[in-house]
């Protein structure tokens, strides 16, 4: 048995924006616990059938004083995320845990009219690097629709030991 990590995430602020009315007919974001191990979901509705979508992905870390460190940002293919294309890179890893956990489709074109869900998705420290430290970071996912940001699901948290 793998002993558990000391590390603690303590989630400050889980939001879904929906940026784009015509998009969603609904798009929420749900904070179930927030700390040792925050656990969260998400529910969405399309309001039309989508043939393809794109991700981009942000991380950065906030310091003490609030500025921000941009650690990283990634543009990815929605529907090859959803094909599972990138299951060998640390994007594949959340994909396959977060699979588990919902209703999303494996495959463009995504439904519409449809309610789709990931339920009480667990962060877990196992997750997070072997020496993170102490820090606050903000993941921010950003969802294109032809080149425009339609949505945008903010996730900030603190590890703690």
């Amino acid at each position: 048995m793998i002993p558990q990590r000391n590390l603690i995430i303590d989630l400050a602020n889980f939001t879904c924006v929906l940026v784009d009315p015509t998009f969603c007919k609904e798009l929420t974001c749900v904070v179930h616990k927030r700390r040792p191990e925050p656990v969260i979901s998400v529910r969405f509705m399309l309001t039309e059938t989508e043939p393809k979508f794109n991700m981009h992905f942000y991380v950065d870390l906030i310091k003490s004083d609030n500025t921000i460190i941009k650690l990283g940002n990634s543009q990815l293919n929605g529907c090859q995320y959803l094909n599972l294309m990138y299951t060998n890179n640390m994007y594949g890893k959340y994909y396959k845990r977060i699979k588990q956990h919902s209703n999303l489709p494996k495959k463009c074109p995504i439904s519409g009219n449809k309610l789709f869900e990931i339920r009480n998705y667990t962060v877990k420290a196992d997750e997070y690097p072997p020496a993170v430290p102490e820090l606050t970071h903000r993941m921010t996912l950003k969802i294109q629709r032809n080149d425009r940001v339609v949505a945008i699901i903010c996730f900030i948290a603190s590890t703690i030991y």
